[in-house]
């Protein structure tokens, strides 16, 4: 059997099932996260015992935010942000084009069939 090249690597999220490719986005998210944190430290030349002295965590807990591995929840994002004076945001949008459909439990909140009338 003659070897394969993968030519686009987007390929293997486009032919994944929608789990896994809510697993990716998922990752994705971590990953920038995880990038912002070390950012901050290393651009101010911080070692990871000294950054976590100033957020009041432990080291291993900011190696854990680095590694893009940890999910940290809004709430420890949002106290992070406030102990470094940075802004904090979460950005939600509507990527539903008039070409895509909603999920079906969506539409069906839409259009009343969910919600009781009184």
């Amino acid at each position: 059997m003659k070897d394969k090249l993968l030519a686009n690597a987007y390929n293997i999220i486009n032919d994944a099932d929608d789990k896994t490719k809510e697993s990716f986005e998922l990752d994705d998210i971590l990953y920038d996260i995880s990038i912002k944190i070390f950012d901050y430290r290393n651009s101010r030349k911080l070692s990871q015992k000294d950054f976590a002295e100033i957020l009041g965590i432990s080291q291993s807990m900011v190696s854990k935010l680095e590694s893009g591995l940890y999910n940290p929840t809004i709430e420890q994002l949002w106290k992070l942000s406030k102990k470094l004076n940075i802004k904090f945001g979460v950005l939600l949008e509507d990527n539903y084009t008039e070409d895509a459909s909603m999920p079906e439990w969506c539409s069906r909140i839409v259009s009343g069939s969910q919600i009781e009338n009184k």
